[in-house]
């Protein structure tokens, strides 16, 4: 008997931590995300007087948007490209919530890299086709 017990409550523990996990302490990368925006909103202002390319740098995704090549209306680029100034780094936590509630906690760091490098990667071959934005 004291045996079952003991596996048991073994059991329980194991339930509690995973619950844990799922709990408010998985969501800091979402929550980080929203907190650094302002400061990257504002780190944007200063580097962007060094240039369009120091610019990209910090947010891969607004320049990619202003592409000419998607053929996007200029109020809906004006538009969106401003929304995607203050979404980017809410998005890359949400994205690394969502990988770190899988229990990938470097992965999750992995995974936001990644996207953002992809950004860099879609500036410089829309670079070499001519289509970057001026």
């Amino acid at each position: 008997m004291p045996s079952s017990s003991a596996s048991s409550s073994r059991k329980k523990r194991g339930a509690s931590k995973n619950s844990a996990r799922g709990g408010w302490i998985s969501l800091w990368p979402l929550l980080l995300g929203i907190a650094v925006t302002p400061l990257t909103v504002r780190a944007a202002s200063i580097v962007a007087l060094e240039g369009p390319k120091a610019f990209a740098l910090l947010y891969p995704w607004v320049v990619v948007l202003r592409c000419r090549a998607l053929h996007f209306p200029a109020d809906l680029v004006g538009r969106s490209s401003e929304w995607m100034l203050f979404l980017q780094f809410p998005l890359y936590g949400l994205l690394m919530t969502l990988t770190y509630r899988a229990g990938r906690h470097l992965r999750a760091v992995i995974v936001a890299l990644i996207v953002h490098f992809t950004g860099l990667v879609a500036i410089v071959l829309l670079g070499l086709l001519g289509q970057f934005p001026q």
